[in-house]
């Protein structure tokens, strides 16, 4: 083989290695990091999982985030340092209770930061939508009772008028 034939394979291997290597060196599952936040798998040490609180609205899980906050973004908020600090320690007092004797292993934390990334700027389902949808539920609601309710005033009043009629005098 001549030289820059050579040069070019030592090259070629050589980026292969690295992209196999960058590639392994990713920290964390994110495929794994979904599964712990939503509780398909459960966390080594029986901790609850996140969606039981916190809610990730750009990819459609609501869950129970009217309790804790929204952690859509929280990766473009903090990074990648930021997140595995709270995952390490848990610092809020709601989360003590629950994770104090309920540590995250480090593949844990490692597999929700990499969910975190990898979410992080999905664009938060339309508050207008959801609005525009609340007004026609109440709207339709409102033509129910109008098409169902519209005689029973009337009918009702005229029982009430003609009993009260019937006992010469009035009411007693």
């Amino acid at each position: 083989m001549t030289r820059p034939v050579l040069i070019r394979l030592a090259l070629l291997g050589t980026l292969l290695v690295l992209a196999v290597v960058s590639a392994w060196a990713q920290p964390g599952d994110a495929l794994r990091g979904e599964q712990l936040f939503v509780g398909t798998i459960s966390f080594s040490a029986g901790g609850a999982p996140c969606l039981g609180c916190h809610g990730i609205a750009g990819v459609g899980l609501a869950g129970g985030a009217n309790y804790g906050p929204d952690l859509t973004n929280l990766h473009e908020n903090y990074g990648a340092d930021g997140i595995a600090g709270v995952l390490e320690s848990l610092p809020f007092p709601s989360m003590e209770p629950i994770y104090a004797t309920r540590q995250l292993t480090a593949d844990e934390q490692l597999d929700l930061g990499a969910y975190f990334a990898a979410v992080s700027g999905s664009p938060v389902a339309n508050d207008r939508l959801l609005l525009a949808e609340v007004a026609t539920g109440i709207l339709l609601l409102l033509a129910v009772i109008l098409l169902f309710g519209r005689g029973r005033l009337h009918s009702v009043r005229r029982g009430l008028v003609a009993r009260a009629s019937n006992q010469k005098g009035g009411m007693r």
